[in-house]
């Protein structure tokens, strides 16, 4: 078992790889860590590496494996909507976008993605009404503006 400092700093360091799109090293990385612990952020980080790589089906496996021991990690069910949604599967997209705001309502992110995905659907009204609820919990978001 690895103490709190011992994880950080592994973690800053993977971190910093992910930065510098080192993502195999990532990947092999994080999958020895998460032997020794299976630490929330290690799956969020083998889940974007897996994104940054185009590998989303690995991405949603990482998720579900996350979201066995977490059903409730908002960051866990964005991460695996956002891999949903590449892989053009919107309906499980949604459907992980939505869980994730039952439980955190003004999620910015998840208010932007869920955005994103109503655009893809040509569902523009839908869209924008969750484009502008991210912009009244926090109104200095570039992306949102951008996605207006």
């Amino acid at each position: 078992m690895l103490s709190n400092i011992e994880l950080k700093k592994k973690v800053d360091k993977i971190t910093n790889k992910l930065k510098a799109e080192l993502f195999d090293e990532v990947i092999l990385e994080t999958k020895m860590l998460l032997k020794k612990t299976e630490h929330p952020i290690l799956f969020n980080i083998l889940s974007l590496a897996f994104q940054s790589k185009g590998e989303f089906d690995n991405s949603v496996k990482i998720m579900h494996d996350a979201l066995q021991l977490n059903p409730r990690n908002v960051l866990h069910l964005n991460n695996i909507g956002i891999s949903y949604h590449k892989l053009e599967k919107f309906t499980d997209a949604e459907k992980y976008f939505l869980r994730g705001l039952e439980l955190e309502p003004n999620y910015i992110n998840i208010l932007n993605n869920i955005g994103n995905l109503k655009q893809d659907l040509n569902l523009v009204n839908e869209a924008i009404n969750y484009y502008k609820k991210s912009l009244t919990i926090k109104n200095n978001i570039l992306e949102v503006h951008f996605n207006l």
